[in-house]
């Protein structure tokens, strides 16, 4: 990028990040085949298909771009059923026990990302992308 050249401000930075961290949890939870089953209905389906599901809500800045809050799942569970909450609180306990969701559950702090850090996370889920798209093969 030249001096004169603009630097995309924050939000797009934000939505471009929220694409790729997207990409990434579908394709680290895809088979070989690329195909998601999701974990809180089994439905299996293809990695095109599937969605990004945040246990702990996108909105919470500290856990929108954790990968352990963020399984790919269908849309019937994610959209129509608001998140399957129970189940996906279930699938949570089994994968990270009981105290640990407790603990993403009740946390309450403030947490804010600082443009540079976006930035890097962008790049760094850009990078895991290329390397899992060779990893399996993949041509999305």
């Amino acid at each position: 990028m030249s001096k004169n050249a603009k630097k995309p401000k924050r939000q797009k930075l934000v939505r471009m990040l929220d694409a790729e961290f997207s990409y990434y949890i579908r394709l680290r939870d895809s088979d070989s085949h690329w195909i998601v089953t999701c974990p809180l209905c089994w439905k299996k389906i293809p990695l095109k298909f599937a969605q990004n599901m945040h246990f702990i809500s996108r909105w919470v800045l500290k856990y929108r771009f954790d990968e352990n809050n963020c399984f790919a799942g269908c849309m019937r569970c994610n959209v129509i059923l608001n998140g399957n909450y129970i189940e996906y609180t279930l699938f949570m306990i089994k994968k990270f026990g009981q105290k640990k969701v407790e603990e993403m559950k009740s946390d309450k702090e403030l947490f804010e990302m600082k443009t540079w850090e976006i930035e890097e996370k962008l790049n760094y889920y850009k990078e895991q992308n290329q390397k899992l798209e060779k990893k399996k093969h993949f041509k999305y």
